[in-house]
């Protein structure tokens, strides 16, 4: 089960202030409101949202204390899935960008793993940081040498941050030359679903923003894209996957076993997303609590763009990805599942378990899964919609999850 490391909750604790014991009566009241009050920005839609929420200190206390923990989270999770390719980098320097990056919650979720795991060692990392905000970009500089203050045995670049409004300037304008020859790492986390609101063309415009940072990125490097796991959002980052894949020389690494367009655009009341099992910090607790939340996983969509064509397992294989969770019914269990074919419901009866198929009751969302056989009987002349795993089935577990 994942757990932030133990220099990122007191940098996080320092920084929204709280106490190291816990939260104070006082102090919780505060945070538990502006963290209210970010969730009704965040969750209204159009109507609700306000791109300056960061600007305003009480808010942005509760930022740093509820969501950038949790946004961190997210990120790290997603680095171990990437530790594959960032174990094979071998140049003297790792360049990431955090785009729209607030506070720095991606850049410090890789320092962090850096200094936890060497892959990349921290002294290779050149960070840089853009968002629209001056303020906010200050006080993603005083978390960064927080930060730094906690781990002087490294030592590590010079964070760099770029102002830049995504909705009027350009990136790669604004940061030619930053990079260099172009980043290794570009995270874009719950920036896309914040842009171009109310305008006609929102989606065509999201696309060419993501095709430019696509043009950043080095061959051997990764686009990392993140948003939160409603509907509309998820749907959303679907329809602008196919339209990267299909306009650009880039493949998916995760989550998609496939470079297809995406299956769960077919129906309207489908959409793909993660929920990953974490360990709460004991301030999450108590913020949940009291506003009524429960925040005891990890919800969220995304993708990640390569263009070497690299990705998480071999494609080709006869391999499946877990989209939903495992349920539970009357006599059976069923899952959904996809790959290059579509999505399809399997699900395995009661009565026909067996020691070859009993890793079915493993399965679980995300996870990357193989069925030898997947029967389906025919009634009416027609195929059932479920399929069946037999008695003389098999299921593995390939990859779980990480989490």
């Amino acid at each position: 089960m994942y757990e932030i490391s133990s220099r990122i909750s007191k940098v996080l604790k320092t920084a929204s202030q709280l106490d190291s014991s816990g939260l104070r009566p006082d102090t919780l009241g505060a945070i538990a409101h502006g963290v209210l009050q970010l969730s009704n920005i965040f969750t209204r839609g159009n109507s609700g949202f306000r791109a300056n929420y960061l600007e305003e200190p009480k808010l942005r206390q509760a930022y740093l204390a509820y969501y950038v923990p949790v946004n961190l989270a997210k990120v790290q999770l997603l680095l171990a899935e990437l530790q594959p390719v960032l174990a094979a980098h071998k140049e003297p320097e790792f360049r990431v960008l955090d785009v729209g990056g607030g506070p720095g919650t991606a850049a410090l979720a890789l320092l962090d793993w850096a200094c936890s795991t060497s892959i990349p060692p921290p002294d290779t990392l050149r960070m840089a940081v853009m968002d629209r905000s001056p303020a906010v970009l200050t006080a993603c500089a005083e978390l960064w040498q927080s930060y730094l203050n906690e781990m002087r045995e490294y030592r590590v670049l010079p964070l760099r941050t770029i102002e830049c409004n995504l909705e009027r300037l350009s990136p790669v304008q604004v940061a030619s030359g930053v990079s260099g020859p172009g980043y290794h790492l570009i995270v874009v986390q719950n920036v896309l679903s914040e842009l171009y609101h109310g305008i006609p063309d929102a989606s065509d415009r999201r696309a060419a923003l993501v095709a430019d940072l696509l043009s950043m990125v080095t061959q051997d490097g990764s686009l990392m894209l993140i948003e939160p796991a409603l509907r509309t959002t998820s749907r959303s980052l679907h329809g602008l996957r196919d339209k990267l894949l299909a306009n650009s020389q880039c493949s998916v690494y995760s989550p998609c076993l496939h470079d297809k367009n995406c299956s769960a655009l077919v129906r309207l009341d489908d959409w793909c997303h993660e929920e990953r099992s974490w360990r709460r910090p004991g301030w999450i607790e108590q913020i949940d609590e009291s506003v009524g939340f429960i925040k005891d996983a990890l919800k969220f969509s995304y993708v990640v763009f390569r263009k070497d064509g690299k990705a998480l397992v071999p494609r080709g294989q006869p391999y499946h990805r877990v989209v939903s969770e495992l349920r539970v019914m009357k006599g059976e269990k069923r899952v959904w599942l996809c790959d290059s074919a579509g999505r399809s419901e399997v699900g395995r009866q009661d009565k026909d378990r067996s020691p070859s198929n009993a890793a079915f009751e493993q399965y679980h969302r995300g996870a990357i899964v193989k069925i030898n056989e997947i029967v389906r009987k025919e009634r009416n002349g027609r195929l059932s919609a479920v399929g069946r795993i037999l008695p003389q089935g098999t299921a593995e577990v390939i990859r779980p999850a990480q989490g």
